[in-house]
């Protein structure tokens, strides 16, 4: 395991501005229980004061198994698994102490000072550059329509860009909204072969809950055929022929869903970091932490950050962030519910014929679901005849937002062999 230096790493900690930010108010003594060389953080109201070693009580303690270290501080682009916090959790890695006052509220502290301390040993980590929005070709067009589904109404808004032949519709992840395809509106390539449409579910982004619903009297608890139902819904009210669906995360778990349930709706299905049937974390976690009043909001939303790519530019990620803290609490609990606990192919994965119509599955090379061989990407063309799966060097989970760039370049050649392979193609 690298070595590091305490001056320089209590230089890193008190001059951090993202840290200070995250600290406020907080009075503790923070453990970071590295196996060989446990040191205390003292954290007075919000400011980092000093580094000692490790005495007495801790208030909070970060640790993790012997062996997480090594691999962690390995080099500057740590391997999948061990880039972050979040990252960590499936290998041992745990922040204890008062669970609502230090561990939820802090979470985003936490995972500032794993990176500032793997910096610290490795050296910084390299970022991609900022993403560069073509001005000209930025034009997406935001409109709202009365859609109905479920036996409900809702005002759902969509933006949409491209002139191509093809429709595509574009899911989000759990608990966010079409912004997290802004780029991917923009880009030039893909508005050539494609008219985009970006939508934002009822209770997501710029759509409101469905009219005359109750919200406020219990939680967001959506089913599989809830929200499939809205997208196939918006497809219809769209009048779109044949489009292809992509989603990301949850929209991962619901393109293969919608292929085996709707496969007559769509032309081809690509989920982005999709899962064959349930994440193994969905045994251990109980979604209903992220609906509690007690539970600091920006709990789950820093594990989120600390699930983006460690290589995405760094503005990206955080954009990824602010989107999900700028949605209503509970209702990415909500969506999660449905990717952790309802998405099955165990059960429904004899529905999908790969034959008929495209089903990719894409996963980033720092998503776990890349990795899964029983329950990831890998297990979808190994049970499902027909399928493809590919691996994207670089990419995380997050990636039509946290690395747009990268995500362009590796997702242009894919849906290039889908259009071929459906004889639909630019000149349409």
């Amino acid at each position: 395991m690298g070595t590091f230096d305490h001056a320089q790493l209590r230089t890193a900690f008190t001059g951090d501005a993202e840290l200070g930010y995250k600290l406020r108010g907080l009075t503790a003594r923070v453990r970071i229980a590295l196996p060989d060389a446990p040191f205390d953080v003292l954290v007075e109201d919000g400011r980092v004061e000093d580094l000692t070693m490790a005495s007495g009580e801790a208030d909070v303690t970060i640790s993790a198994p012997h062996e997480f270290w090594p691999q962690a501080f390995s080099a500057p682009l740590p391997p999948p698994g061990y880039e972050s916090m979040t990252a960590g959790l499936a290998r041992g890695v745990k922040v204890t102490g008062d669970f609502h006052a230090h561990v939820a509220a802090y979470q985003g502290a936490w995972q500032r000072m794993f990176i500032l301390l793997r910096e610290a040993v490795c050296g910084p980590t390299p970022r991609r550059p900022a993403p560069h929005v073509p001005r000209e070709t930025d034009t997406a067009v935001g409109r709202y329509r009365y859609i109905e589904a479920n036996g409900e109404e809702a005002r759902i808004y969509y933006e949409e860009a491209g002139t191509g032949p093809v429709p595509l519709l574009l899911g989000p992840t759990a608990g966010a909204d079409g912004r997290q395809y802004r780029y991917l509106l923009a880009n030039p390539e893909m508005q050539r072969r494609f008219r985009m449409i970006a939508y934002d579910l009822p209770y997501h982004g710029k759509s409101l809950p469905p009219i005359g619903a109750r919200w406020w009297e219990g939680p967001y608890k959506p089913t599989r055929d809830w929200i499939m139902n809205w997208v196939v819904a918006i497809a219809d009210a769209l009048d779109l022929d044949q489009p292809f669906f992509m989603g990301c995360s949850v929209g991962g778990q619901l393109a293969l869903d919608l292929a085996a349930f709707h496969a007559d709706r769509f032309g081809a299905f690509i989920s982005l970091n999709g899962w064959y049937d349930q994440p193994p974390r969905s045994k251990v976690i109980n979604n209903d932490m992220f609906r509690t009043p007690s539970v600091s909001e920006d709990f789950p939303m820093s594990i989120i950050l600390g699930g983006t790519s460690p290589n995405a530019p760094e503005v990206s990620a955080q954009e990824v962030y602010w989107i999900y803290r700028s949605n209503f609490p509970g209702v990415y609990a909500g969506d999660n519910d449905y990717f952790m606990h309802e998405h099955d192919l165990k059960i429904d994965g004899h529905l999908i014929d790969a034959r008929a119509k495209p089903v990719y599955v894409i996963a980033g090379e720092y998503d776990s679901s890349a990795h899964d061989q029983e329950h990831g990407g890998p297990a979808v063309q190994a049970r499902i005849p027909g399928s493809v799966f590919i691996e994207a060097e670089g990419l995380g989970h997050f990636a039509p937002s946290e690395d747009p760039v990268g995500f362009a370049a590796t997702i242009l050649p894919i849906l290039d062999q889908i259009l071929a392979r459906t004889s639909r193609t630019t000149t349409e």
